[in-house]
């Protein structure tokens, strides 16, 4: 893998310099760099590509064409990064031989190098004259190519019910042409069952029904009235759930679920030794249970589902797992099918049937306890009861941005947070109440403006530069304000400021030469309705150092029987930004400020996550510290706290603010 760099580095240093050209390296996220190339190729654009070569007794990866004419590449060339070549723990023949399974228990061989550099990566170049033709590069790239596929949730529900009952359902197993009734006819496919496959809504069941502007019946309404009928069934002893296994899938990828038990099948294979012959025995293990395989496809318009359906039910007649020397009989059934359906809507695999045949014993009591005589008031039968297997699949298609994903996620209940934790942050899943109804900032047409401002600047510094490709990638300057707000209303909910010991809270006192001063002695002033504190960043804070602590200084002040705190608090701001001061002047603002101390600790907990308005939504896990980790952790009062006070005060402002100073540039 050093090899592959090298050559890349020398093929750009050598070419380089006669143009003037820039490199940025860009990571894919969900196109592999191969299919990226390729189809960039047929857009126009010059790339250099790899191909096996074999050194040194392996396979390796180098850089093809040998001829390199950026003449013909317009300003802008791509250059592919090969990929490792190994990239899973297991082996391609692994198990294969006699050795798998002790290979299995043992370990494997790991003679592979080991790489740790980012996988899916391409060298961007372009003429250093010219950026456009990299912020349109990136446009085609993460807009157009680089996108992910939509997914979608494939609820199934796998019921045994008695076929004498199955009317009962308002579903009815009907043959295909039947007037009013939507069948489809499976396959003849070796050792599946032949009888049609149908997915009816019988109409003596489904009376009233509604549909959509799109002419489908609305899905709510099939799943009420078949849950209610279901549940009468289920009651009555009459049906039994199997299973009810769900599965989120890419679109076009294919899902598999499988739920049953692995069961032991013996073999006797005959080996020869010395002449004679001898019988070892081989065990396999063989899986029955219920297999779902489906591969669906989204319809462009992202209202039907295209699916390719398997479904197989196995299961063991008369077997007893105490002698694996028994072979039992397998009872297979099986269909597969192509259907197209509505998105939300249930559709329903039938004809899956099996006799079971079971022994009753009748009496007639007191007189068939008798002895001798009770004989003669007893009685067996042989009871044959026909049962069918039926299979509900629901599609649902998940967007993002839209509320199908609810699906997905957890259900707005604490069960669902985790504090309490020893060794563990605690966590807490982000709920529908905690999210604010940005809309009139995400759908704004001033928002789309700059968007599209975005894409025609040519940026004169690397802020600018920062600022056009955040904007490209859905990010709003100044959104992260929002929703450090939205957490602090969680951490304020939750009270977790009185796990705060106030001996902790501290703050270096210009006034005191930089010595460790405690908030707690200033609490007499605070408790004064007439008077409050003023706690400002010195000015003159490094002293000719060139490390220095977070100086802070500390003023009285005289409050006005009418002041209001609010007013009060961004006067001083607007009339001292730059000493970013923070004013207290009641247990409530103290509160805030200890609840903005406590916000600062679980940003820092939280810095992988992504503090965007797209991201922060219903589902995402946050983690906080426990509060014995509050209660002992010492607090220090510095700039970036003064600047979270505030913008927890003004949130609203300080965004307008943030975002018209990002964006000032793209609106002169």
């Amino acid at each position: 893998m050093i090899k592959k760099y090298i050559i890349l580095l020398i093929l750009i240093n050598f070419t380089l310099p006669y143009q003037g050209y820039d490199c940025e390296i860009s990571k894919l996220s969900n196109i592999s760099s191969n299919r990226a190339l390729t189809t960039l190729k047929a857009l126009g654009y010059y790339t250099i590509e790899h191909e096996n070569v074999y050194v040194y007794d392996e396979w390796t990866k180098n850089l093809q064409p040998s001829e390199f004419d950026l003449e013909n590449a317009g300003g802008i060339f791509i250059i592919d990064i090969p990929d490792s070549q190994s990239s899973s723990l297991d082996s391609d023949d692994e198990y294969n031989d006699g050795e798998g399974f002790s290979q299995y228990l043992s370990g494997t061989s790991m003679d592979n190098s080991v790489d740790s550099d980012p996988i899916e990566r391409i060298i961007v170049c372009y003429d250093n004259e010219n950026p456009s033709l990299y912020t349109n590069f990136l446009d085609v790239l993460y807009n157009q190519l680089d996108v992910p596929a939509k997914q979608i949730l494939i609820e199934a529900l796998v019921i045994e019910i008695n076929s004498d009952d199955l009317t009962d359902t308002g579903i009815n197993a009907q043959y295909l042409n039947q007037e009013d009734h939507l069948s489809i006819q499976t396959p003849s496919i070796d050792g599946s069952v032949t009888t049609p496959l149908s997915i009816i809504y019988s109409e003596d069941s489904f009376t009233t029904t509604t549909t959509d502007e799109y002419g489908y019946l609305t899905t709510s309404q099939l799943d009420d009235i078949f849950q209610v009928n279901l549940k009468a069934l289920i009651n009555a002893k009459s049906a039994e759930i199997l299973s009810r296994p769900s599965v989120l899938v890419l679109d076009g990828r294919q899902a598999r679920i499988q739920i049953g038990q692995q069961i032991p099948i013996t073999k006797l294979p005959v080996s020869s030794y010395s002449g004679d012959e001898i019988l070892i025995p081989d065990i396999e293990y063989l899986p029955v249970g219920i297999v779902l395989n489906i591969k669906p496809r989204i319809s462009n318009d992202l209202k039907n589902v295209t699916m390719q359906v398997e479904t197989i039910i196995t299961e063991t007649e008369n077997f007893s797992s105490s002698g694996v020397l028994e072979a039992p009989i397998i009872n297979n059934r099986k269909v597969e099918s192509y259907v197209k359906v509505a998105d939300n809507t249930p559709f329903i695999i039938g004809g899956l049937i099996s006799n079971k045949e079971s022994d009753n014993e009748g009496k007639i009591p007191f007189i068939s306890s008798i002895p001798w005589l009770g004989k003669l008031f007893r009685w067996n039968a042989k009871q044959i009861i026909k049962k069918e297997v039926i299979v509900v699949i629901t599609p649902h298609i998940i967007e993002d941005n839209s509320d199908n994903f609810s699906r997905v996620i957890p259900q707005d209940a604490k069960m669902f947070d985790s504090f309490g934790n020893k060794l563990f942050p605690n966590s807490y899943r982000l709920k529908e109440s905690d999210i604010y109804d940005l809309s009139f900032i995400t759908d704004s047409d001033y928002l789309d403006y700059v968007k599209q401002s975005s894409k025609k600047i040519i940026p004169e510094n690397l802020e600018q530069k920062n600022t056009i490709e955040s904007i490209k990638n859905d990010f709003i300057p100044g959104e992260k304000i929002i929703t450090q707000r939205m957490l602090y209303d969680i951490i304020e909910r939750e009270e977790y400021f009185s796990s705060i010991n106030t001996e902790r809270i501290i703050f270096f006192n210009h006034n005191k030469n930089h010595k460790v001063d405690k908030l707690k002695n200033y609490f007499s002033i605070i408790d004064d309705p007439r008077r409050g504190i003023l706690i400002k960043i010195n000015p003159a804070i490094s002293d000719n150092q060139n490390f220095f602590r977070p100086s802070m200084t500390i003023e009285e002040v005289v409050l006005t029987e009418d002041y209001n705190y609010k007013n009060e608090f961004k006067n001083y701001w607007q009339e001292e930004s730059q000493l970013k001061p923070i004013l207290i002047t009641n247990q409530k603002n103290l509160v805030r400020l200890y609840e903005v101390l406590i916000l600062n600790e679980v940003l820092k907990l939280n810095n992988t996550l992504d503090m965007s308005i797209n991201e922060f939504k219903r589902g995402l896990e946050i983690q906080f510290p426990a509060r014995e980790i509050i209660s002992e952790n010492s607090f220090v009062i510095d700039e970036k706290i003064a600047d979270f006070y505030y913008q927890i005060n003004f949130y609203y402002d300080s965004f307008e603010e943030k975002f018209k100073q990002k964006t000032l540039f793209l609106s002169q």
